[in-house]
Order: C-alpha cells, then structure tokens, then sequence
C-alpha cells in the first residue's frame, strides 16, 4: 500500500531535508569535514579582503560572514570531546 499523496501532490520523504536547515536551530550538528570547509571559506575570504578588489560593501559583507563563520567553528571546537589518558594509549 502506498502513502496517500499529500496536498499539493508531493510525497512524503522517508528522510530529513537537510536544505531547509536552520543555522541557529538547536538540533544542527556539523561533521569535522564540513568545519573544514568553514575554514577553507574564512580563508578564502582574508585571501580576498588581503587583495583589496573587493568595493566596501562586499568586503563588509564578507566580514560579517567570516565573523559568522568563525563563531560556528568556535562553538564546534569548544564541543570536541576531551581525549582522556585511556584513550590517548589506545
């Protein structure tokens, strides 16, 4: 038996989507891999802002974002478990 169709004609995902996240919701983890990317993007940005192209308001933009960013990664990195002395011998 198939799930009715909901209104509007679209069916029910049997998995999250992951696009309609909110970055303040409470329920948001992030994977190291994807804090690697944060900091690839906090990097491209001083790249740019250290070679002056950008006009003010894109360059305040992007600082803002990396202040955004940067905040992220700090609340991930304060949240890594600490590594007892069992586990640094294994």
């Amino acid at each position: 038996m198939q799930p009715r169709p909901r209104p509007g004609g679209r069916r029910r995902s049997a998995h999250p989507d992951h696009s309609r996240c909110h970055p303040a919701c409470a329920n948001i983890s992030r994977t190291d891999s994807q804090i690697t990317a944060l900091r690839t993007e906090v990097a491209r940005i001083d790249a740019d802002a250290d070679a002056g192209l950008n006009p003010y308001p894109i360059a305040a933009r992007e600082q803002q974002r990396k202040a955004h960013l940067t905040a992220i990664i700090r609340r991930h990195d304060a949240q890594q478990p600490i590594a007892t002395e069992d586990e640094e011998r294994r």
